[in-house]
């Protein structure tokens, strides 16, 4: 996913399936249900059915965030094909990431990155308010061990 709507698509379905079992959901999924309006006039009832059976998921399993990765996937694909049809959608989306972020609860408010680098390369990610990066680079026989640079820079 490195389009922009397929990454718009992806921050949508993180944040209907965060909202979900939270004090911001009624207002999150009033929205998206609503965003699929374009679909045709009945969509936003069958969308807000799945919404609702999806939440009774996040909210009956044991492991409510492990059900919210199961959905993850399955929303973000209904996001991308909703944006791929309709591209004007792409700021109700963003909209719909923005109020949703600004109603979750602080304890839900959550960044989840992943950052990799292969053959050799280096990676850094930091998000999040009061973000930093911390290095540490493994230690050679008869270097000094520990972190080397200081935050946000190595060496």
């Amino acid at each position: 996913m490195s389009d922009p709507m397929s990454v718009l698509a992806m921050a949508g379905a993180t944040t209907i399936v965060g909202a979900m079992a939270t004090s911001a959901w009624e207002a999150t999924r009033g929205r998206v249900a609503e965003l699929f309006r374009r679909r045709g006039a009945d969509e936003p009832a069958t969308v807000g059915a799945q919404l609702d059976g999806d939440a009774r998921l996040v909210t009956d399993d044991p492991d409510p965030q492990a059900a919210r990765e199961d959905l993850l996937r399955p929303w973000a694909r209904r996001l991308a094909a909703l944006l791929n049809e309709h591209p004007e959608a792409g700021e109700d989306v963003r909209l719909l990431v923005e109020r949703a972020a600004a109603e979750l609860p602080p304890g839900t408010q959550q960044w989840v990155q992943h950052v990799t680098a292969h053959a050799g390369g280096t990676a850094f990610g930091a998000q999040g308010p009061g973000s930093s990066v911390h290095v540490h680079l493994p230690s050679t026989p008869g270097a000094d061990d520990g972190p080397v640079g200081g935050a946000g820079r190595a060496g």
